[in-house]
């Protein structure tokens, strides 16, 4: 109920960006004699600016479920807790992607801490700061500067730190990996942008000019009100795609990369 077109709207975008990058990640796959290079180029701009953009609609979505669950007079544990039952939905998808990855790809290249494990993480983290307001700005650039320093470096740290951001020695990150140095940076983004344009959870005064929501907003913006089972299904519907799509156009496909 009274759901914000615009946020549905950003977050369909975000899946479209995904599944678009991970159509091209899926061709590099399953046929690497394609000339495309998911890694770098456009192709990793499009990488960071889907998961940049997902993280930040974190932060802004809690900032406003967050800001109208206390003006129905729910604080403390009480508050906190919706946001962790939330936060460990996603967790657990987060769990299963590892698993399904740890069979399909083998232990060197599943996803230990990829983006479901980073949104729910910082899930968690964010009501910790969420009155900070504008405050998160600096907090968040902090976070991003001392991520993106520590990123090629290699320190003498227990393995489990990879989570932070901290890669040992040898350490494998797998094929999807988002650490909390810098990503959680983009999820306080979001919280001290929706401390400005959804005061109390509402839209502001720019909200006067805003569209009203339409049945063909509402359509869509249907995607982003399903974008955590989405995320789960997605590629097992991608990858098949992708194959048949290669094979019409005559290229051969290399299982390899399969355990």
């Amino acid at each position: 109920a009274d759901r914000l077109w615009e946020v549905d709207v950003a977050r369909t975008v975000a899946i479209a960006m995904m599944v678009v990058y991970h159509a091209a990640y899926d061709v590099d796959f399953l046929a690497p004699s394609v000339a495309i290079d998911p890694f770098s180029g456009g192709w990793r701009a499009l990488q960071v600016a889907t998961g940049s953009t997902f993280l930040a609609i974190v932060g802004l979505s809690l900032w406003i479920s967050n800001s109208r669950a206390r003006a129905r007079g729910a604080e403390g544990w009480s508050l906190y807790r919706r946001h962790a039952v939330r936060a460990a939905q996603v967790l657990g998808a987060g769990l299963v992607v590892s698993a399904v990855t740890f069979l399909a790809l083998g232990e060197s290249d599943y996803i230990r801490f990829g983006i479901l494990h980073c949104i729910g993480v910082s899930m968690l983290l964010a009501p910790l700061v969420v009155r900070l307001r504008l405050w998160n700005l600096p907090l968040a650039a902090l976070v991003i500067v001392v991520g993106l320093q520590i990123k090629d470096e290699r320190f003498d740290t227990p393995e489990i730190l990879m989570f932070l951001g901290f890669r040992s020695e040898g350490s494998e990150v797998g094929v999807d990996y988002y650490p909390l140095l810098p990503w959680f940076g983009l999820a306080l983004v979001g919280l001290a942008v929706g401390s400005v344009l959804y005061p109390g959870g509402r839209r502001g005064s720019w909200g006067a000019r805003w569209p009203r929501s339409t049945p063909a907003l509402r359509r869509v913006g249907a995607p982003g009100r399903y974008s955590l089972p989405i995320y789960v299904v997605h590629q097992l519907v991608l990858i098949p795609l992708v194959a048949l799509a290669l094979l019409a156009a005559g290229v051969s496909l290399d299982s390899s990369g399969f355990r």
